[in-house]
């Protein structure tokens, strides 16, 4: 079992609101009439809103028991109210004008899922992280990934929430591939993260450079652009393409495909290379080498 370290933790709470929302978070409607909440009774998913909107003539006002969620300003004829529940289970409520009139929020227990960054460089890690909607520490998680060409999730870690009901995981991808974590009997939505092959330009001599182009599969017959930086427009323009011509294998599946060339370029100037969505195909981003001077 993996446990976070007090830094993932603080992080993780200081973006809790952006945790707790899925992408398919729904928001639903109560309204408060002379004869109460409608509906009275109301069940969502972890990380919807709940709106309630008076309906009636006079002033009303929202308040949880046990301060459950924070208490709304009171509610003129047509004003409303909104909270997004972060955390699972049963919400009782009343009408503080009108406390005999009751309402309750069931929230359906759930788990969420986010990745820092979106896309990453081939042999680097992310980090895939969330919350358990009970908000508890010790609760198992387990995270499934599904990867670019395949039709089913596999099972890739079991993880140990901590404080707050937080869990994080380091991966490495090597294609693009789908994240989903499950807790109790939830499942969050898919999370896509991209992996971009890790390209490098060296230079060799004045004049001469290599290309390199390191993911898990061969490259070969692909071309990387050589670009260079033109300070008058402050913009990279296209010098050449160059194709790769070998392949080097590494520790499984790791393959760098690569190739020499020669460039006239003026020495100071800035070049990079880049590999084009086209030529990385459908299961990686694109790639990007880092700047050097000729």
């Amino acid at each position: 079992m993996r446990r976070l370290s007090p830094s993932i933790v603080a992080a993780l709470a200081l973006a809790v609101v952006l945790v707790v929302t899925p992408a398919l978070a729904a928001t639903k409607s109560v309204d408060i009439t002379v004869a109460g909440f409608t509906p009275k009774n109301l069940t969502i998913d972890y990380g919807d809103t709940v709106t309630w909107t008076n309906k009636d003539t006079g002033n009303h006002q929202v308040l949880a028991d046990q301060a459950a969620f924070p208490t709304s300003p009171v509610l003129g004829q047509n004003q409303s109210y909104s909270y997004t529940f972060a955390k699972s289970g049963n919400f009782d409520y009343l009408d503080a004008f009108h406390t005999n009139r009751r309402g309750t929020v069931t929230v359906r227990a759930g788990v969420s899922i986010v990745g820092a960054p979106p896309t990453v460089v081939y042999g680097r890690t992310l980090t895939v992280s969330g919350l358990v909607s009970s908000g508890a520490s010790g609760e198992t998680v387990t995270l499934d990934a599904m990867e670019c060409g395949k039709t089913t999730f596999s099972r890739v870690a079991t993880v140990t929430s901590a404080a707050n009901g937080a869990w994080s995981f380091a991966a490495k991808p090597n294609l693009n591939t789908a994240y989903r974590a499950h807790w109790k009997n939830a499942d969050s939505v898919p999370l896509a993260e991209k992996v971009a092959p890790a390209v490098e330009l060296r230079r060799v001599r004045r004049g001469r450079f290599t290309a390199k182009v390191t993911a898990a599969q061969s490259f070969a017959g692909k071309y990387v652009v050589l670009q260079r930086y033109a300070r008058s427009t402050r913009k990279w323009k296209t010098v050449k393409r160059v194709v790769l011509r070998t392949v080097k294998p590494g520790a499984a599946p790791t393959m760098t495909s690569s190739a020499g060339f020669r460039a006239r370029i003026a020495r100071g100037t800035r070049l990079r290379l880049q590999l084009p969505q086209a030529q990385a195909g459908a299961c990686y981003a694109p790639g990007q080498s880092a700047a050097i001077k000729a």
